[in-house]
């Protein structure tokens, strides 16, 4: 058991990993910066000089590389800093994958004395063999709205069960389950769609600027924005609420003030990329942000931690 404790502990901060560098690669709008899949420009390993791409010149004289979908990717679009942005982001894809598989084969002795570790684990194999297949789409569909948030949604439900799995194999006692931090995760995870698909509408603008500046970006966001703004202060209120309801309880639980100071920092972010611009390093600041409050929300509603 306490060797599929570390096994999988490993896994969920490897995990909350990738969404850091999934953040920047959104952030920098390197989504596209590997414009092919399983190949980055049509080599396996990233081309360090424009020639080392197999190209081929159109009827103006100017190089593309044909992909595997038979499309143009002219090779114009070539920028190197994005594509290492996005070749690392895929190697640590498969380190997630390679993390899960050492889950899954941890968790095979306890198939008999712990069941839900077991099948738990086979659960986050297939979750991550779904979106490894997910990602390969959204590339080759060029970022297609929809499937950006449904992979940010699995990436978030993904955390979750691996913090079941670390709760259910830790050692520890279990302390007290926060009341309304289910709603709160609820609508955290209504938040993460509705930011996710924000996102969506700002990559059009990253992909086909149309003469848009970059601080007026969220103005042509439409009302998924003029909802994900006002339900913030739902969220607010719902963590003030609980932290002084668990504050009467005990002093000494903190989870319920991670909780609040994660989304006050939240709040803070979003006025910062409504005000200033979009600026990259608060994109990437609000995502990985948003994914820590999920899991502190998480642990609160299912699997707290006893108070010392």
């Amino acid at each position: 058991m306490s060797r599929f404790h570390k096994v999988v502990s490993l896994t969920f901060w490897a995990t909350l990993g990738l969404v850091v560098a999934g953040g920047l690669v959104r952030a920098t709008g390197a989504g596209l910066g590997c414009p092919d899949w399983p190949t980055c420009w049509g080599c396996w390993l990233p081309p360090t000089e424009l020639v080392d791409i197999p190209s081929q010149a159109d009827e103006a004289g100017e190089l593309y590389y044909l992909d595997r979908l038979d499309r143009k990717q002219y090779l114009s679009k070539f920028d190197s800093t994005k594509m290492w942005i996005e070749y690392m982001n895929r190697v640590l894809g498969v380190l997630i994958g390679i993390f899960i598989i050492a889950t899954f084969i941890a968790s095979f002795p306890l198939r008999k004395l712990k069941p839900r570790l077991f099948y738990g684990s086979l659960v986050a194999l297939l979750m991550v063999i779904f979106q490894g297949w997910l990602g390969s789409i959204v590339v080759q569909t060029e970022l297609m709205p929809g499937m950006i948030t449904l992979h940010m949604l699995l990436a978030m439900i993904l955390l979750s069960l691996l913090i079941s799995l670390q709760a259910w194999s830790s050692p520890h006692p279990q302390g007290i389950i926060i009341p309304g931090t289910r709603l709160l995760y609820g609508l955290i995870i209504l938040q993460v769609i509705l930011g996710t698909q924000v996102r969506e509408k700002v990559d059009e603008f990253t992909k086909e600027p149309e003469g848009v500046a970059r601080e007026n970006w969220l103005d042509h966001a439409g009302l998924v924005d003029h909802i994900h703004r006002p339900l913030s202060l739902v969220v607010l209120g719902l963590s003030v609420w609980i932290f002084w309801t668990a504050r009467k309880r005990s002093k000494k639980d903190l989870l319920p003030t991670w909780i609040l100071s994660c989304v006050l920092g939240q709040i803070l972010l979003g006025i910062v990329l409504a005000y200033a611009g979009l600026p990259p390093w608060s994109q990437t600041a609000h995502l990985v942000l948003g994914a820590g409050l999920l899991c502190l929300v998480y642990r609160a509603g299912w699997h707290p931690v006893a108070s010392t």
